[in-house]
C-alpha cells in the first residue's frame, strides 16, 4: 500500500529512538532523519569523549533537522559520565544543601557540557517529589521529599540549563516518586487522593511550567484518582491534566515505551498509538542494546513503532490532526534550539565541589587505619536508570589507600542499565573483616542490612558509607561511624576522601 508522504513525515516527526554506535548513524537511522524524524536518544554505550560526540551529533545534524537528547541529570545518571564519573552532584545533594544559586549554577554547567557534545535536550531535571523511601528507581535522583523543595530546586536547574540554550525535561509527569515498583521492569501504582497529587506531585510540575520548561516526560504509572486502568502516559484524562490544569502548551515526550510497565502490558506498537491518541507528542523507544540478541534490534524497535503508528493512520484510529499537533509542538522546540542564543561560561566545578562537601552528613570521629583498607561493597540493587555508571566514591576510597583490596558481597552478573534479577545476586563466601563498608539505601533489601549487621559486628569501627537515598539518622546497626554521601559523583568523591585522608 502506497503511503501519503506528508502522512510518513508526520509520523516520522512523533518518534525519538535510541540506535546502536558512536560514529556514524545505522542507515536506518540516516534515512528516517532524512524522512523528518523528531528526535533520537543518546544513551552511554553512544558517548565517546567529547569531540567524538560532538562529531556524531554533527553528521546527525547535518543529515535534517533532528533533536538529540540525553538523560544528564548530575549525579548516578549521567550518560556523558557514564565512564569516568559524573563531574556534577545529582539532586538529592542539591536539595540536601537547599542553595538555589548553587542548583541554577549547576544547571547552566550541565548545558554547558550538552552544548558541547551537540546536544540539544537534557531529560531532566527529575521534580518527582520523593514520598515513598522504599522507592527503588527515584531515590537520589529526587531533590528531596517536600514539594517545595523539589518545586525550587526544579525552577532553578531548569532555568540555569535553559538560559545555555539546551532544552529542559521535567520528569516524571504525574509523579513517580511515591512508588515502590520500578516502571522499567513493572507497573507501578500511586494511591494517592486527587487532593495529594495536586499538593505533593504536581506542584512541582506546574512550577516548572510556570517558569518555562520546554519539555515534559510521562511516567508508566497508574494513578487511580486520575485513571485508574490505564498508566499515565496512555491516559487522556492524565495528560489532560497537564495541558488543562497546568497550562503546558510544550512538548509533552514519553518515558521509554519498550520499558517492562507498556511492553509486558499493551506492547510496544499499540502503546506508541496510545500515547499519541492520549495527548503524547514525542514517542521515547528507549534503548536498544538493553536485552539485545542480536544487531539489528534498533532498526527492528523503530520499524515497530512505525509501522504500528502508520497502521492505526491507515485504520482510521488515529485522526492525522492528531499528529499534525503533535509534530507542530516538536517543531516549535526545534525552532526554539535553533533561534536560542547560547550562553555558557567555562566551568570551573566550583558550584558542585562546594555542594558535595556541604551535602556530606556524618556520625562519630570519622578514620580508617592507615595502610591498605578492606573495602566490602554490600549493595544488591542497583537503579536500572543509571546505566553503567562507576562508583567514583569507593574508587576515590581506594586510591587515597595505595593496596586496598575491593571485595563486592554478591555475585553482581553482567547486567545492561545495571538491571539484574535478584535472585541472580548471590552472596559471596568467605568475605573479609572490612574496615569500610559500602551500602546503597537502607532499608530496602533485606540481605543488605543483614550484612551490615554482619559487618558492625565483626569490626565495630567499621567506616559505613551510605550511597543510596537516606535521611542522615538511620539507626544502622549501630555503626559507630558512618558518612552518608546522597549519592555518587567525581565531586562527592573528592569530599569523601578529603574528609577520609585529611
Amino acid at each position: 500500500m502506497t503511503t501519503d508522504p506528508r502522512v510518513d513525515q508526520l509520523v516520522h516527526a512523533v518518534l525519538k529512538p535510541g540506535f546502536a554506535g558512536t560514529t556514524e548513524p545505522p542507515p536506518w537511522l540516516a534515512d528516517a532523519i532524512q524522512r523528518g524524524l523528531g528526535g533520537v536518544v543518546y544513551f552511554s554505550h553512544n558517548i565517546g569523549d567529547v569531540e567524538a560526540t560532538a562529531a556524531l551529533s554533527a553528521r546527525l545534524h547535518d543529515l535534517g533537522d533532528v533533536l538529540i537528547a540525553t538523560d544528564e541529570e548530575g549525579g548516578i545518571v549521567s550518560r556523558l559520565g557514564a565512564r569516568g564519573g559524573s563531574p556534577h552532584v545529582g539532586a538529592a545533594m542539591l536539595g540536601r544543601v537547599d542553595d538555589v544559586a548553587a542548583t541554577r549554577a549547576v544547571g547552566a554547567a550541565i548545558g554547558a557540557d550538552l552544548l558541547a557534545s551537540g546536544i540539544d535536550i537534557d531529560l531532566a531535571p527529575v521534580v518527582d517529589v520523593n514520598s515513598n523511601p522504599a522507592n527503588p528507581v527515584i531515590g537520589v535522583r529526587s531533590f528531596g521529599s517536600t514539594p517545595d523543595l523539589v518545586s525550587r530546586h526544579a525552577v532553578a536547574y531548569a532555568e540555569g540549563l535553559q538560559a545555555t540554550g539546551v532544552a529542559a525535561t521535567a520528569k516524571h509527569f504525574p509523579g513517580h516518586g511515591d512508588t515502590a515498583v520500578d516502571s522499567h521492569v513493572g507497573l507501578p501504582r500511586v494511591d494517592a487522593s486527587l487532593e495529594v497529587l495536586r499538593e505533593r506531585e504536581m506542584a512541582p510540575f506546574a512550577a516548572a511550567v510556570d517558569a518555562g520548561v520546554r519539555a515534559v516526560m510521562t511516567a508508566h504509572v497508574i494513578v487511580p484518582a486520575l485513571d485508574p486502568t490505564r498508566p499515565a502516559t496512555i491516559s487522556a484524562a492524565a495528560l489532560s491534566m497537564l495541558r488543562d490544569d497546568l497550562g503546558f502548551d510544550g512538548v509533552i515526550m514519553t518515558d521509554a515505551l519498550d520499558m517492562g510497565a507498556i511492553r509486558d502490558t499493551i506492547g510496544l506498537g499499540e502503546g506508541c498509538v496510545q500515547a499519541l491518541l492520549a495527548g503524547a507528542d514525542l514517542l521515547g523507544l528507549g534503548n536498544p542494546v538493553l536485552g539485545a540478541t542480536d544487531s539489528d534490534k534498533d532498526a527492528r524497535v523503530f520499524a515497530e513503532a512505525h509501522g504500528a503508528v502508520l497502521a492505526a493512520v491507515r485504520e482510521g484510529r488515529l485522526p492525522v490532526e492528531r499528529l499534525e499537533a503533535a509534530a507542530h509542538r516538536v517543531d516549535a522546540l526545534r525552532h526554539w534550539r535553533r533561534t536560542r542564543p547560547a550562553h555558557t561560561t567555562a566551568a570551573d566545578g566550583s558550584p558542585d565541589r562546594s555542594v558535595a562537601s556541604r551535602a556530606l552528613a556524618t556520625r562519630g570521629r570519622i578514620g580508617v587505619p592507615r595502610g591498605p583498607l578492606q573495602v566490602l561493597d554490600i549493595r544488591r540493587q542497583r537503579n536500572v536508570a543509571a546505566g553503567a555508571l562507576s562508583s567514583s566514591t569507593v574508587r576515590a576510597v581506594l586510591d587515597g589507600a595505595p593496596g586496598s583490596t575491593l571485595t563486592t558481597a554478591f555475585v553482581l552478573p553482567d547486567a545492561v542499565e545495571g538491571h539484574a534479577e535478584e535472585t541472580q545476586l548471590a552472596l559471596r563466601a568467605d568475605l573479609p573483616v572490612a574496615d569500610v563498608v559500602v551500602m546503597g539505601a537502607p532499608g530496602h533489601d533485606l540481605e543488605q542490612d543483614e550484612q551490615l549487621r554482619r559487618c558492625v559486628s565483626a569490626n565495630p569501627r567499621v567506616l559505613v558509607l551510605v550511597t543510596g537515598f537516606a535521611t542522615g539518622t538511620e539507626e544502622l546497626s549501630g555503626a559507630q561511624q558512618v558518612i552518608w554521601t546522597f549519592g555518587d559523583s567525581l565531586p562527592t568523591a573528592v569530599a569523601v576522601a578529603a574528609l577520609l585522608h585529611r
